[in-house]
């Protein structure tokens, strides 16, 4: 906070430089700045009644420097109020008053509003990503202004084990642009009011089971539906009402379950839609951030496995993140993304010897999207998956390992752990964890914990043999896209906190490495022998 501060004053000095006398500041403004920087606040009422003579000082709808620097302090006397009353509407007026001030980058109070917006913003969604997402977008609209700049720069160095994936910058990147372009062309519900349209649809055919991915460029209405043919195939649709088509219409053959997609467009919209063979299990559902549509199509229900539940012959490895996707980072610049891909590849290897078939779903070191590791494991009829990940934590002092489920009775660590996993927003988090309650997860639940639970154990095992200090996270639930759609027991696992020190060195060892892998085929030993 002081070091805000201090970054505050040095802009209104160069500011103050520049134009010359400061002119005698209003009473107002004047009382606010001192409850600010006071020890104690004043009455709630007095509080109040003070911002809001600020707010009637810039009147609504001036940029000016002191309309900037008069919603700028307004915001952080509501902060205050929120900080020491934590009452969600202070913090919503602090939000609305904060990106006001920002309205002409150029003055001296915008770059600070910005960045007190970034933080507020991380705190009430309880979300350090949610931060680091806002400080990225101020740094892109204030890119003209390279004092602010290089201090917000500062600020995503130190925050950046809370980095979200490259689409979600891209996407920032592209709407900070079009701000500039479209300024006025955001309807009342804040979506652009232009018509929505299919960006790209995404398959992974296969003989037991297929999965589709349409992706929109922003949130759309569908429905879905099947219908008998003459063939004795169905088809099962999307129906997507007032959405472009976007790609260019197509009828595509494939082979395996379903044996053809449609693209086309309709007197309503676009639709996409699939012939299957035979009978057959299909599942539909959204995922935001990037917004689309899954869908899912099988000949077993989720959970059933040909030859018994505990049979064990193929194993899905999910390495985390890859390519252009790091994953978190440690303080000395380890990438989750190499010690990811190691543990899985010693996994797969000691797996192989059991004469348990492996899938990785990455073998190297290229980005694979979170739809298509669940497709990938769906359609080499996995029995087990496992994400390995690392962990990361404001605190450098956090340490320990963790293992995740999917559920709908997320905590909001859990929560925030899964929003960066899923580099999404906590709103977006959210947002899943209200569509997995509509989905049928119990068949799948039971098992995954028991196996989460063999996996926890196995790894604390593994590594307070050498490593005494080792902490036992626990299991948790918590909505990981990753895992959503997956038909077989599946887990996440946060082998060790990188962005500790401790941690991050551990992680380097080849020893380390070796111990984690072996808690996960370990762990899938003891499953498959029923335990």
């Amino acid at each position: 906070m002081i070091r805000r501060l201090v970054y505050l004053l040095s802009l209104v000095g160069l500011a103050c430089a520049k134009a010359g006398p400061v002119p005698q500041e209003d009473a107002n403004l004047a009382r606010a700045k001192q409850m600010v920087s006071a020890e104690a606040l004043p009455s709630r009422a007095e509080v109040l009644a003070t911002s809001n003579a600020l707010v009637a000082i810039s009147n609504g709808v001036g940029s000016s420097s002191a309309d900037s620097e008069a919603r700028f302090v307004a915001g952080r006397l509501l902060e205050r109020l929120f900080r020491i009353e934590h009452k969600k509407d202070d913090a919503t007026g602090a939000l609305s008053l904060y990106e006001k001030a920002t309205i002409d980058p150029s003055t001296p109070s915008a770059c600070l509003a910005a960045v007190n917006y970034a933080h507020l913003s991380g705190d009430v969604a309880l979300d350090v990503g949610t931060t680091y997402t806002e400080l990225y977008r101020a740094s892109k609209r204030f890119a003209k202004v390279p004092a602010c700049v290089s201090h917000i720069d500062q600020e995503l160095v130190r925050l950046e084990p809370w980095r979200p994936g490259p689409s979600v910058l891209q996407a920032i990147e592209r709407s900070v642009n079009g701000d500039a372009l479209l300024p006025a062309a955001v309807d009342a519900g804040g979506l652009r009011s232009t018509t929505p349209s299919i960006a790209k649809i995404d398959q992974w055919p296969g003989e037991e089971a297929a999965r589709f991915v349409v992706q929109l460029d922003r949130p759309a209405h569908f429905r879905v539906g099947d219908e008998a043919l003459a063939n004795g195939k169905v088809r099962t649709f999307v129906e997507l009402d007032g959405v472009d088509l976007g790609v260019p219409a197509f009828m595509r053959p494939l082979s395996g379950l379903v044996s053809s997609i449609r693209a086309e467009s309709t007197t309503t919209g676009s639709r996409v839609s699939f012939e299957i063979n035979g009978k057959a299990y299909r599942k539909v559902f959204h995922l935001p951030e990037p917004y689309r549509v899954v869908i899912d199509i099988a000949k077993l229900p989720p959970g059933i496995a040909k030859a018994g539940v505990r049979n064990v012959a193929r194993v899905a490895l999910d390495p985390g993140h890859g390519g252009y996707d790091p994953g978190a980072k440690g303080p000395n610049g380890l990438s989750e993304k190499d010690v990811t891909l190691d543990v899985a590849r010693r996994a797969a290897a000691a797996l192989v010897g059991d004469g348990v078939q492996a899938l990785v779903t990455r073998e190297d070191d290229h980005f694979v999207t979170l739809e298509e590791r669940t497709a990938r494991a769906n359609a080499f009829s996995a029995d087990l998956f496992v994400s390995i990940h690392c962990n990361a934590a404001e605190s450098k002092t956090k340490h320990g390992i963790e293992t995740y489920v999917l559920d709908t009775s997320v905590n909001d660590m859990a929560g925030r752990v899964a929003a960066r996993e899923n580099a999404t927003s906590a709103a977006a988090n959210a947002e899943l964890g209200a569509i997995l309650a509509t989905m049928r997860l119990a068949d799948q639940s039971t098992r995954s914990v028991h196996f989460a639970e063999l996996l926890q154990r196995s790894a604390v095992r593994s590594l307070s043999a050498k490593y005494p200090d080792i902490s036992d996270g626990g299991v948790h639930p918590a909505g990981f896209h990753v895992l959503v759609g997956a038909r077989m027991p599946a887990v996440l696992f946060e082998s060790s906190y990188i962005s500790n020190p401790n941690d991050e060195q551990r992680l380097q060892s080849v020893e380390y490495k070796q111990r984690l892998a072996d808690a996960i085929v370990n762990a899938i030993r003891a499953y498959k022998e029923g335990r």
